[in-house]
């Protein structure tokens, strides 16, 4: 059937670990120990001191250019921005960024960490409004669903009026994921940055690289437990609203050798 053949012709699915490694964890390790390791030696390669905004933005940008450089690998690879390269590029910048901004205290740096998760849970809401909304990308996606097998079910019967519905209960939930994050990382980071970059930049940077290491389970946490909910809703909603099951309407599902 076509609507097979357009399923199974979508971008080939990204390695998690790789997305993780290069838009996450290795910005973090960077931000956290590029002073130590790298520090003298910038200072020697520019003239400057270990502790100068020009080695600290020279880290940054070391720091930006993983997740940059996997979100370019990647759009070549499946013609597809990564999501996640862009956030966590924008992440990075702001994190380290702040840093170097002349008068930038600890309390900016914790209005960045709850900003972030509270402007995209802001953005998946809104998007409500257009014809891509975000939970699209974070739920019902066809490299995770066979959307448009999904989609002809529906017309076919009638229901995807309640199934739009269901969408829409499940991007709140999202959202509100978001929001528990927001609040999460801004009470994590008054209790973990605490050094001010001016008076001590290296310190501040160690304990920002602390925060991002532990920004990891609280975004995580309460986003997979709530996600987890959202998308057992979904496939509930789909069988319901479809009649499929769902093993014909995972993309990811093993194909019979039969058919």
């Amino acid at each position: 059937m076509s609507i097979d053949s357009a399923e199974i012709s979508s971008p080939k699915r990204e390695n998690m670990f790789l997305n993780l490694g290069f838009n996450l964890l290795l910005p973090i390790v960077i931000l956290r120990k590029g002073d130590e390791w790298m520090g003298e030696s910038l200072a020697n390669f520019t003239d400057s001191t270990p502790d100068s905004a020009v080695v600290g933005a020279i880290i940054l940008l070391l720091a930006i250019s993983f997740p940059v450089s996997y979100g370019i690998l990647d759009l070549i690879r499946r013609r597809k921005w990564n999501f996640f390269s862009i956030l966590g590029s924008i992440s990075a910048l702001l994190t380290g960024g702040i840093g170097l901004l002349p008068g930038a205290n600890v309390l900016m740096f914790a209005i960045k960490e709850s900003a972030l998760p509270a402007i995209l849970g802001m953005i998946t809401i809104i998007t409500l409004r257009t014809k891509k909304p975000l939970v699209r990308l974070f739920l019902y996606n066809p490299e995770i669903i066979k959307v448009s097998l999904v989609e002809h079910k529906l017309k076919e019967l009638g229901t995807k009026r309640h199934f739009d519905k269901l969408l829409v209960k499940c991007t709140w939930l999202i959202g509100l994921s978001f929001a528990v994050s927001a609040v999460l990382n801004f009470i994590l980071s008054r209790m973990i940055v605490v050094t001010e970059p001016s008076i001590d930049k290296i310190a501040f940077n160690d304990e920002v690289g602390q925060m991002m290491g532990w920004s990891l389970p609280v975004i995580s946490i309460p986003c997979m437990v709530v996600s987890g909910y959202a998308f057992w809703l979904l496939i509930k909603g789909i069988r319901k609203f479809t009649g499929l099951s769902m093993e014909e309407v995972m993309a990811q599902a093993p194909q019979n050798s039969g058919n």
